[in-house]
């Protein structure tokens, strides 16, 4: 049974609040987090003051539904890429994805990460992650990750925090590594063992 669609006014309030986070992401861009007031949203978007606040509380929450809404997709394209269940060596593939989700969404990626955003904003996306994985690892086969022998919380906070710092310097920085590359790298720092041969 299909869903139902959405009504016109759930369509404008949507589009709406789309705009403003558009607004909210560019003008971190071009000026840094700290520099972008709720005006210089309102007036990117071309929407009143009264308007955004009857979508967001603060200039924060604007730009983290911005990257929560990017996290979630990274999550579903995760959960969608393997429906027949989990390959071998799972943790290189969600590195992986990661590296693909930063490369298609660059600016989302640094507002979230780099030097342009809030070291706020880095912090609770650490934290989302960190809170994701630690949810995954104890749902996981026993074998993955079966090479730390460390608490559930910790090793989530060690894994989040060197994704978070390659993807980063990769986005930062002018090199010549793939999205594959990358992945492979980091599963090799962080597990001790080559990635897969041919990936799926």
């Amino acid at each position: 049974m299909d869903a139902p669609q959405p009504s016109r006014h759930e369509r404008r309030r949507r589009q709406t609040r789309k705009q403003l986070i558009e607004a909210a992401v560019q003008l971190v861009l071009e000026k840094g987090y700290a520099a972008v007031t709720i005006q210089d949203i309102t007036d990117r978007a071309d929407l009143g003051r009264g308007t955004f606040y009857i979508h967001f509380k603060d200039k924060e929450e604007a730009v983290w539904s911005a990257i929560e809404d990017g996290l979630r997709a990274t999550e579903a394209d995760a959960h969608r890429q393997f429906p027949g269940g989990m390959p071998p060596q799972p943790e290189y593939y969600a590195y992986r994805n990661i590296f693909r989700h930063a490369e298609q969404n660059k600016d989302l990626y640094k507002v979230m990460l780099g030097g342009q955003g809030s070291g706020v904003m880095t912090a609770r996306v650490q934290n989302h992650l960190a809170a994701e994985l630690t949810r995954d690892l104890s749902i996981l086969p026993s074998d993955v990750f079966l090479e730390f022998h460390i608490p559930e919380g910790i090793l989530a906070q060690v894994i989040t925090g060197a994704v978070i710092q390659l993807v980063r310097w990769w986005l930062e920085t002018p090199n010549k590594y793939s999205v594959e590359d990358m992945a492979g790298l980091l599963y090799t720092a962080l597990h001790h063992k080559p990635p897969p041969k041919k990936p799926l």
